[in-house]
């Protein structure tokens, strides 16, 4: 990340004072979490001006540059204290955003899952000689499970940017929501709970198998629930007819969610860097 240097020009410490101003606003602005370049362009020249301004005073006090270095340092603060203030003063946007951002991709995952899970339902019954409105007479009850694939996904993706440094913590957010679904499920559809769980936690474990650097492992990870549900629940599941369908149809929206997360990330994360 680049910062102005155009008043370093004006003073004699030279190289080794812009460089020490410049680590301090850089070492702030990467601790702050400033949501967007704008604000955090904005914020690195007002505290850039605030510190060549104290630096101007220090200077003129007779200070040499070790010296002037740590009054700079002592009189405006550590850069953990000034991020932290930053952070609470744009917290209110930053929430806002992640939240516009998290709907938008929940909203496009559903889309999503529902045209994959649709196609494949549609070519299923033309194989079978079947009426396609046939294939759609649950679709007040495959709402819960389209969403709920959407859900499982995307929750293992937020538990991934919220606790990049450990899989286990990652986990922390599908599982709790994964618990309140099917408390929600129980009481809204209590005779079909089980397919749009399972379908949640298909799409959970096929997103932690994604990130392995193992090709198609992933595909496990959507088989694997399925082959649960059917040992425990086999008669319940709509559709079991064709298991191998209903797989198929988890793995290729595993696939269509993972496409839209990359674009997701490079339009909303990698552009705000």
């Amino acid at each position: 990340m680049v910062f102005f240097h155009e008043s370093g020009k004006r003073h004699t410490f030279e190289g080794q004072r812009v460089t020490h101003l410049d680590h301090i606003v850089s070492r702030a602005i990467l601790l702050a979490k400033l949501p967007g370049n704008k604000h955090r362009c904005e914020v690195a020249k007002e505290l850039r001006a605030h510190l060549d301004d104290l630096a101007d005073e220090v200077r003129s006090q007779g200070y040499d540059n070790e010296a002037a270095a740590r009054i700079i340092r002592m009189r405006f603060g550590e850069p953990q204290e000034i991020a932290a203030a930053f952070s609470s003063v744009y917290a209110p946007e930053r929430w806002a955003r992640r939240i516009l951002q998290s709907t938008i991709l929940f909203a496009a995952s559903t889309i999503a899952v529902v045209v994959v899970i649709g196609t494949v339902q549609s070519i299923t019954a033309m194989w079978t000689a079947d009426s396609i409105l046939s294939a759609f007479r649950d679709i007040h009850r495959e709402v819960f499970g389209f969403a709920a694939i959407a859900a499982g996904y995307c929750s293992l993706y937020a538990g991934e940017r919220l606790f990049s440094s450990s899989r286990v913590w990652a986990l922390l957010p599908s599982v709790t929501l994964g618990l309140g679904l099917a408390a929600v499920f129980a009481w809204l559809i209590p005779q079909h709970t089980v397919l749009p769980l399972v379908a949640f936690a298909c799409a959970a474990s096929g997103r932690l198998l994604q990130r392995l650097e193992i090709p198609f492992i992933w595909f496990a990870g959507t088989a694997l629930p399925l082959l649960i549900a059917w040992v425990l629940f086999g008669q319940l599941l709509p559709g079991w007819r064709f298991p191998w369908l209903v797989w198929l149809g988890l793995t290729i929206s595993c696939k269509a969610l993972q496409e839209i997360v990359r674009l997701f990330e490079r339009i909303f994360i990698l552009s705000a860097d």
